[in-house]
């Protein structure tokens, strides 16, 4: 049975216990200032008291999931180390929905000089924005124009920004004073369910886990006797993760699947 929490993240957390929490995955504000919006620039992903609130309700050897955007992992994941953690990874999450939130440089320079652009058709869907759920596009038709200063013609196509398809995740984990193994077993924290979260084969692909004859073993050691063993637990978990999306399928090569 699952219980619900409801309030401020920051007092809420200090109704918790020490050493008490398993795992804490989240997905705080970016701190963009998100179309104006207060909540997306409060700082509090920055804090450096709420992270260690975090730290204090973790079990030793806990983990830490936290999702950012792009410019601003770095100062989320700081704060976070700051606070005591120990950062051991980074997972990179792949989508194919995402918009450029780019300036036209051209339209800007027109607009400045006062100058009426004309309409030369229709350019697309605005903001592009794909429903990862039905895959349709939202938001109504944009006209396509036509520069009309020369300076607007010299800076055509030019923008701002680059089209967003990835979110940064930070993965740390509460510092423990013992070994992994010891702090399993005392805390069931600590280690990752590798076979939990293997990426299941597809039909007719096999994998091996060995190397075959005359081979060599990792740190350079002779795997001559080693022989081919099919795996059928599924590829190990890797840092990079996505939708599934057709845009970000296509970047990745049938061949590239085949590989742990």
């Amino acid at each position: 049975m699952s219980t619900l929490l409801k309030g401020n993240c920051l007092k809420t957390l200090k109704g918790l216990p020490d050493n008490s929490v398993d795992s804490i995955v989240t997905d705080p504000p970016y701190e963009l200032g998100f179309m104006g919006k207060s909540w997306d620039a409060s700082g509090i992903a920055y804090s450096v008291e709420l992270w260690g609130e975090c730290l204090r309700v973790l079990k030793p050897g806990g983990h830490l999931l936290a999702f950012s955007g792009s410019r601003t992992y770095h100062r989320m994941t700081v704060a976070i180390e700051d606070a005591g953690f120990e950062i051991r990874d980074q997972i990179m999450w792949l989508y194919g929905s995402g918009f450029p939130k780019s300036l036209d440089v051209s339209k800007t320079i027109d607009k400045a000089a006062k100058a009426e652009r004309k309409i030369i058709g229709v350019a697309g869907k605005s903001g592009s924005v794909r429903n990862s759920m039905n895959g349709n596009f939202t938001g109504g038709e944009y006209m396509a124009t036509a520069p009309e200063t020369s300076d607007a013609q010299r800076w055509q196509g030019w923008g701002t920004a680059l089209k967003p398809a990835h979110e940064p995740i930070c993965v740390a984990r509460k510092p423990f004073n013992r070994t992994v193994a010891n702090n399993v077993l005392e805390w069931g924290t600590g280690a990752l369910n590798i076979d939990g979260s293997r990426v299941g084969l597809q039909d007719g692909e096999i994998k091996v886990g060995g190397f075959g004859n005359g081979g060599i073993g990792f740190g350079g050691g002779d795997a001559s006797d080693v022989e081919w063993q099919e795996d059928t637990k599924g590829r190990w978990p890797a840092n990079v993760i996505h939708d599934g999306s057709e845009e970000v399928l296509a970047g990745f090569p049938n061949e590239a699947d085949r590989f742990f």
